[in-house]
Order: structure tokens, then C-alpha cells, then sequence
């Protein structure tokens, strides 16, 4: 899996949440209610999609789907604003299906990390879908994996 190490400054995301408990069953569902709903979002800075990893102190999970936005955006009713603080990361470019992700995202923490002498820090996990992404079911889609490191 190709890789890159970058640095981002703290950004913004608006979109829906779901908490996940164990098993990521709900995100594909949190995605389909979410993805009507764009056109909603004012002030958007980028043409991508986030979906937003940020483990709660109880171990569960913190999913955001949403976009990136300025931070003076407003909230449409019923979704969330989530601050991504500035963090160096490592990108890890997944290609494959959506349902596949969660394979890459395991490989990356128990191999490739170790291979590459890195080590994952505390910290927001993110994908970031762009152009490359051409669909959740084509497995020549292109998706964005981002893991905070020291």
C-alpha cells in the first residue's frame, strides 16, 4: 500500500455522527442518510469527503461523515461540527471497495506501521474520499487513510 507522511494544520468538518460500539455496522447507513443532506453545507473548503475516527475515552467510537468547511461555517439542524486538531500523519492510499477498508485500516496498525518503524499515536484517524473515489462497490476506487503518528 503506497504511502506518505504529512503534517495538516487543525481543519473543520460538518456532517452527521454515529457512534460505534464494537462492530462498525451503521457507518455504510450513517453515509446514506448523510449524502442527501450535502447540499445543505455552507462554506465548504475543499472538494472531499471526510469520514471522521475518534475514539471516545469508554473505547467506543466517534464517526463523523462530513465535509470540510470553514470555521466560522453554520450547522444545519441535526448535524455536528467536529474540530480536527493539527496533527502529523501517515497516508496510507486504500484500493478497493468501501467494505474493504476495515481489512486495510488492520493491516496498516498490525504490519505496516512496524514495517515502516512508525508507531500510531493518540489521536483522530480519518478517510478522506476525493475524485479518486469513484464509488463504494468499485474496486478501482481510491480512498485516503490517515493515521496519526509521533
Amino acid at each position: 500500500m503506497e504511502h506518505r507522511i504529512v503534517t495538516l494544520p487543525s481543519f473543520t468538518v460538518v456532517g452527521v455522527d454515529h457512534l460505534v460500539r464494537g462492530s462498525a455496522d451503521g457507518i455504510g447507513q450513517l453515509w446514506q442518510r448523510f449524502i442527501p443532506r450535502e447540499h445543505e453545507i455552507a462554506g465548504r473548503t475543499e472538494p472531499a469527503a471526510y469520514g471522521i475516527c475518534s475514539v471516545l475515552p469508554d473505547g467506543s467510537v466517534r464517526y463523523v461523515a462530513g465535509l470540510p468547511v470553514s470555521r466560522d461555517a453554520s450547522l444545519p439542524d441535526g448535524m455536528v461540527k467536529f474540530e480536527v486538531p493539527a496533527q502529523k500523519y501517515v497516508v496510507f492510499t486504500h484500493r478497493g471497495t468501501v467494505a474493504q477498508i476495515g481489512d486495510s485500516f488492520q493491516a496498516i496498525h498490525t504490519r505496516l506501521l512496524a514495517k515502516l518503524g512508525l508507531r500510531a499515536t493518540a489521536g483522530v484517524e480519518f478517510e478522506r474520499y476525493d475524485t479518486r473515489f469513484t464509488g463504494p462497490d468499485d474496486a478501482a476506487s481510491e480512498t485516503d487513510l490517515y493515521i496519526p503518528i509521533e
